[in-house]
C-alpha cells in the first residue's frame, strides 16, 4: 500500500500532527490530559487530501467532526450541517454538526451526539469495506459525500475506546 499525503489537524490546545497514513487508513493518538488525570484521544479516518474523519475524547465528551482543508473566513458564522455516516450496508447514523475553525488548516462539522457516535464506533469496530460519509445543507443548497477505506479501523478503533474508557459501544 502507498503512503497516503499527510494531514495536519489539531488535537485540543495542542498541535498534533499526523506526518502520514502507512500501511492503515485510520490511526489513533492518545496522550495524559493534565485536567482529568485521564487520557485524551484522537481516531482519525483517510477520505482524501482535503478530507478526514475525526473522533476525540476528552474529561469533557466525545465528538465526531468532518475535517475540510481550507481556511475559516473572518466574519463567517457557524452553521448546521446534516452529516451522514454509514458503514459497510450498516444503517445510516444521522447527526446535526456544525461548523466551525478546527485550525489554521481545517474546517471542521462537528457533533456531540454520543448515542450516535458510540452506534458509529460499533460499526468501526467491525467494518470491512468501507465508511460512507455525507454532508448536507438545506440553507446553502450544498451536498457532499466521501468514502473511507476501513484499513485499521477496528484495531485503531479498539485503541480509541480503551483510551477513552468507552464500553458496550
Amino acid at each position: 500500500m502507498s503512503m497516503k499525503v499527510g494531514i495536519a489537524v489539531a488535537f485540543g490546545a495542542i498541535g498534533l500532527v499526523v506526518s502520514s497514513f502507512a500501511n492503515a487508513d485510520w490511526i489513533t493518538t492518545t496522550q495524559d490530559d493534565i485536567f482529568s488525570g485521564g487520557k485524551t484521544a484522537m481516531l482519525l479516518g483517510y477520505i482524501s487530501p482535503f478530507q478526514s474523519v475525526a473522533l476525540d475524547c476528552n474529561s469533557e465528551g466525545l465528538s465526531l467532526a468532518l475535517l475540510q482543508k481550507e481556511k475559516w473566513e473572518v466574519g463567517r458564522s457557524s452553521s448546521a450541517w446534516n452529516l451522514l455516516v454509514k458503514v459497510d450496508a450498516g444503517e445510516v447514523h444521522k447527526f446535526t454538526a456544525y461548523s466551525g475553525q478546527r485550525n489554521t488548516e481545517y474546517v471542521q462539522y462537528i457533533t456531540n451526539d454520543k448515542e450516535e457516535i458510540l452506534k458509529v464506533l460499533a460499526d468501526l469496530r467491525n467494518a470491512k469495506a468501507r465508511v460512507l460519509l455525507g454532508l448536507q445543507s438545506d440553507e446553502y443548497n450544498a451536498k457532499w459525500s466521501g468514502t473511507a477505506p476501513v484499513s485499521g479501523s477496528t484495531r485503531e478503533t479498539e485503541k480509541f475506546m480503551q483510551a477513552c474508557k468507552l464500553k458496550g459501544a
